[in-house]
């Protein structure tokens, strides 16, 4: 893909460049349902690249074993003929990427087998995904349970060959690895901002490499019904739709997306959200209220038509929404939810509903997913979603809350606490569906989350979920480390894709505040010094975004907010190995997915933010802001370059030595700022920016 290789001033021009950036995805999609990508192993250790998720155990060896040519063994039985062809066929794709013969006389092996590998038990199942993996001399093996394990032992190999130099070469090893969790999964809202099939595939391809199994495609919404219905096709009537009109999946398409996830040894959880959103399926079949017995009639039979697509050993679970019928439409009679429950469970399926939703007291059958901040029900199996929504974060500060938030608040599954899913709901219109993998960090995010759910986090830390841990402690070290681990497989896997991540925890600050606006008059005149009369400036923090206060009230880096005090001052200095003009994120109080919150409002030509005391400075010189294209806000007016990550990058001057950076961050509903020089490629790769250093100290 391309981002905006320049910053153009001209309304055209740039409207121009924003087609530019997001046709380029179709250099991503054009991977969907193919594992090679351009990739480089330049810089990459021989002996022990980065892994991501972090196996259980890894053993390394003293030096990477060589190899051009393997001897290709599989089991001869295997359980799923769909899933053991997808497996021959990312192993072909693996060497041939790589430049490895396979050969039946070679001397090495590449060897799949069965085998018992032991796992805890802590939950049914665990043991399918399973293996354990040894490199050595004569080759490489994979042993597991299933073909599923294999699998995953295939991506973790994936990782450990490194082709650098004309030489591919095996980090010598010995892994072993089992799932924390049960379910490991992401989500997408179609319902509200439809997706082609080729752009939900690139992503699954992505996802699967890393060891997730669940994609929860929640398909219905206010806006349209996005699967077909045979037996309702007035559900597919254009005037029914009030965003993508027409764009819907085939009965066909569905139970193909299905096979292709299964093949990923990811499994479709499909969602009809009722009663709540169901304005769509009220229009289609002219019913005014949810108690009317029509309502339940049809959705009955729709459920029973969904199971009727695909075997229940293919699509276990069904969702039925529930959340948010809050309008006096939606509310639905005693016998509605029981009514969808037992059609559920007739077809052999289990039930998942969202919490906070409607549930059938007393029933503990049901499997309940978390959101916002939702205390989960006593005696329901639960799926992790609070606070996970993707639409909140930012390309510049999602990792932390990946890397730090437990799942189900349990450093590993059971019975009960099956896992988690990293929920996207764009709520606001988008007009063009690649925007949507540019305005949130969808591939990096569910990339990180990914060893949440695998590996498992040892503590819930709730302290950093929104903001690095301070420099020197050993949390900093460990969150360092699995940033630099993401940073490795953006650079090896995932060239020409939307991959939005950067080196953040490398970036110091010194903070002042808050005060009032126009309180430090030295700081409003530019005027950078160690001390102010009365005020002093914080110990460093890091981070590319800072949030002053979060909007979900995590712990921030401020504690209190007196009333009046609405201004933050940060100051960093960047160093730069020469003169040169570079491209840089810039941000304040970014606006989510989700559009505008609270007071947020578009800002004024000529302002960084809705708030208009919001300014940045470098050497002196005020950064001016981006032209903005918005001229309405609300949910059905489509956000265009109101993020960073959506729009071209900010030219900024450094000098040779240090830069003085000084932001001014007034409050907002969100009060946060970012700031990140960036490197965009001749590809639209973005790296970060070669010799950079930052310093929260004036004498560096």
């Amino acid at each position: 893909m391309t981002y905006f290789p320049e910053t153009c001033w001209c309304p055209r021009v740039r409207a121009l460049l924003r087609l530019t950036v997001l046709s380029a995805l179709a250099l991503a999609l054009s991977f969907a349902g193919v594992s090679r990508v351009s990739a480089s192993d330049e810089g990459v250790s021989r002996d022990a690249p980065a892994l991501l998720p972090m196996p259980r155990q890894v053993e390394w060896g003293r030096r990477a074993v060589s190899v051009d040519r393997v001897k290709v063994v599989f089991p001869e039985q295997v359980g799923d003929a769909l899933k053991f062809a997808r497996l021959k066929d990312e192993v072909a794709e693996l060497l041939e990427r790589n430049g490895v013969e396979a050969s039946e006389d070679a001397e090495q092996l590449l060897m799949f087998r069965f085998g018992n590998v032991a796992v805890p038990n802590q939950w049914r199942g665990q043991s399918r995904e399973a293996y354990r993996l040894v490199v050595e001399d004569r080759g490489v093996s994979i042993t597991a349970n299933d073909v599923a394990g294999m699998y995953y032992g295939l991506q973790t190999l994936r990782q450990l060959m490194v082709n650098r130099e004309g030489q591919t070469t095996v980090a010598a090893c010995k892994v072993y690895d089992y799932p924390a969790f049960k379910i490991r999964g992401f989500m997408h809202d179609v319902g509200r901002n439809f997706q082609s099939l080729e752009q939900l595939k690139m992503q699954i391809d992505t996802f699967a490499a890393y060891k997730i199994n669940t994609f929860h495609f929640h398909v219905t919404e206010y806006h349209g019904w996005r699967l077909e219905s045979k037996i309702y096709p007035e559900l597919q009537r254009i005037d029914t739709f009030t965003r993508k009109p027409g764009k819907y999946y085939t009965q066909q398409e569905f139970k193909d997306l299905v096979d292709y996830c299964w093949a990923r040894n990811i499994t479709v959880i499909p969602e009809f959200d009722t009663p709540g959103h169901s304005d769509a399926f009220r229009k289609a079949l002219g019913i005014k209220t949810m108690k009317d017995p029509k309502a339940k009639e049809a959705m009955v039979r729709l459920f029973d038509e969904l199971c009727s697509l695909v075997p229940k050993e293919k699509m276990p679970y069904i969702h039925v929404g529930t959340d948010e019928a809050s309008k006096p439409e939606e509310r639905v009679n005693a016998d509605y939810l029981p009514a969808l429950h037992e059609v559920i469970q007739r077809n052999g399926r289990d039930v998942i509903g969202w919490v906070h939703g409607m549930h059938i007291k007393g029933d503990t059958k049901q499997i309940q997913q978390t959101w916002a901040s939702s205390k989960p029900l006593p005696k329901l199996r639960h799926i992790d979603s609070r606070a996970n929504y993707l639409n909140y974060l930012q390309a510049l500060n999602f990792a932390t809350r990946v890397h730090f938030q437990q799942p189900c608040s349990v450093p590993h599954g059971d019975e009960t606490n099956l896992g988690g899913i990293l929920c996207y709901w764009p709520d606001t219109k988008v007009d063009d569906e690649k925007q949507a993998l540019l305005n949130s960090p969808v591939l990096s995010a569910v990339v990180g989350y990914s060893e949440a759910v695998w590996r498992g986090v040892p503590k819930d830390q709730p302290e950093y979920w929104c903001k690095i841990p301070p420099r020197g402690t050993s949390e900093f070290k460990r969150y360092a480390h699995f940033e630099e681990r993401l940073i490795e497989q953006r650079e090896r896997f995932q060239k020409g894709k939307p991959f939005l991540a950067l080196r953040t925890h490398n970036v110091d600050w010194r903070l002042l505040g808050p005060v009032a606006d126009g309180e430090v008059e030295a700081l409003e005149r530019g005027e950078i010094r160690d001390r102010y009369d009365g005020y002093a400036w914080s110990a460093p923090v890091q981070g590319a975004a800072l949030h002053l206060r979060h909007f979900f009230k995590f712990p921030s880096h401020l504690k209190s907010f007196p009333k009046g005090k609405d201004v933050v001052w940060a100051n960093t200095f960047v160093f730069s190995p020469v003169d040169q003009e570079v491209d840089a994120w810039i941000g304040f109080n970014t606006v989510a997915a989700s559009g505008y919150k609270g007071k947020e409002t578009i800002p004024a030509q000529g302002d960084w933010d809705g708030n208009p005391a919001c300014n940045i400075w470098i050497n002196g010189e005020r950064v001016d802001p981006p032209v903005w294209e918005s001229t309405a806000q609300g949910m059905e007016h489509a956000l265009t370059n109101e993020i960073y990550s959506a729009r071209p990058p900010t030219k900024i001057r450094l000098k040779k030595g240090w830069n003085p950076v000084l932001v001014k961050a007034a409050r907002s509903y969100k009060w946060c700022f970012a700031f990140k020089p960036i490197h965009v490629d001749a590809a639209g790769n973005i790296t970060e920016v070669d010799g950079l250093k930052f310093s929260s100290s004036p004498s560096r």
